[in-house]
């Protein structure tokens, strides 16, 4: 008999179109190769809202349930937010119908219930009860994020309000991580910080997939694939239009920029008389990279690991990014990507690749044999096999 495990997401994992939909997927993908009874519970949000069918024709094999709700910000709910104690961006998950779903099943009718990030955290007191053994997949150290945020954030108001959001989501994790009988991070960096907490923190890195490289890089083309609801996402671009951006024009005039990505906000702008081109959602993410150049990641906040440099370099295509950006994948050191830490050097790389384009597919090459090596589909399986038995 198969043992039954319960997966408990904040999204589906099909279509995989933005790097927590991909980690989601690889995971699932991971686990449908050991003799297991799958199930998936998925929160469907207005904003990342996805057929479930899809989900159920990838893995035909997986019980998915999806649960429809609005879980977006809201200024009444964030201000409302203030009169408890929670972190106002898990509180946003706790969805009744879910919730009542859970409270149905027996005691222990799980083998395993996996808490796919913290933001499920909000179901650990009902996944402890109907499963013999709870875990945590960490995708990212989540108040981190918020830190991070308030530290590059002007409005003194908005600052004070994520540094809250920060010191709660802390707490929070802090919590849920000692009540939890396993964390999987995704990043070795994460797992140095769980670890201060409790010894059942281990890496398990999210697998990525060989695909064919680029024949060729396009020269004077530089690119960002990414979702941009995110506020990191937002921040970052920002921060590359006003300060980078404009300084590359002035060296290479005929360079461009192109960006892709879900839901932008409705006041963000994408100057066309800088050479900056918004393409929207595009339906095949590896064709955009190998078409549009050189992926700059100009991340000055976030956490985890970004999963899109990992998918950048399984498909070969190079990469500039901040240290923040490359976390827990490349430093500074390493060879396979460019990792820059100021505005200067961020430039002056650029500069170079966009006009060197043999010179990029030859650090897109290197850094795919990189990552196939260290972030494979086996490694993964393994690294699950050492820690977890099912």
């Amino acid at each position: 008999m198969k043992n039954k495990v319960l997966i408990l997401s904040n999204k589906l994992p099909y279509p995989s179109d933005d790097g927590s939909s991909i980690a989601m997927a690889r995971l699932l993908e991971a686990l449908t190769m050991k003799e297991l009874d799958l199930h998936y519970y998925a929160i469907n949000t207005d904003k990342h809202f996805k057929n479930v069918e899809e989900s159920a024709m990838h893995q035909s094999n997986v019980t998915f349930e999806a649960f429809a709700w609005n879980t977006s910000p809201k200024p009444s709910t964030a201000l409302g937010n203030l009169a408890t104690s929670l972190p106002y961006h898990v509180s946003r998950f706790y969805i009744p119908t879910l919730l009542k779903c859970l409270k149905a099943f027996d005691t222990k009718s799980f083998h395993t219930v996996i808490l796919e990030g913290a933001f499920m955290g909000m179901y650990l007191s009902e996944a402890k009860r109907i499963g013999q053994q709870t875990i945590l997949r960490a995708h990212n150290v989540e108040h981190e994020i918020w830190q991070r945020l308030a530290e590059n954030e002007k409005n003194s108001l908005k600052r004070w309000y994520l540094r809250l959001q920060s010191r709660r989501l802390q707490r929070f994790e802090s919590q849920l991580s000692q009540a939890v009988d396993q964390i999987w991070c995704i990043s070795e960096k994460d797992q140095e910080w769980f670890e201060t907490l409790t010894p059942a923190a281990s890496f398990i890195p999210t697998a990525v997939l060989p695909k064919p490289g680029p024949s060729k890089i396009q020269p004077l083309r530089c690119h960002h694939l990414g979702a941009l609801d995110w506020a990191p996402s937002i921040q970052g671009l920002q921060w590359f239009m006003t300060e980078i951006w404009p300084q590359v024009l002035i060296r290479v005039p005929q360079a461009e920029f192109h960006i892709a990505g879900n839901n932008p906000p409705k006041n963000f702008q994408f100057p066309k008389d800088q050479n900056i081109f918004f393409h929207g959602r595009v339906e095949d993410a590896t064709a955009f990279t190998h078409d549009y150049g050189i992926s700059v990641i100009p991340l000055l906040a976030g956490s985890g690991m970004r999963i899109k440099i990992l998918e950048n370099c399984a498909v070969a295509v190079p990469s500039i990014s901040t240290a923040i950006g490359a976390e827990g994948i490349y430093t500074k050191d390493s060879t396979e990507a460019i990792i820059v830490e100021s505005v200067a050097e961020f430039v002056e790389a650029l500069v170079e690749l966009v006009q060197q384009p043999e010179q990029a597919l030859a650090l897109g090459q290197k850094a795919q044999e990189d990552i196939l090596n260290r972030f494979g589909m086996q490694p993964t399986l393994q690294r699950i096999e050492k820690v977890w038995s099912c």
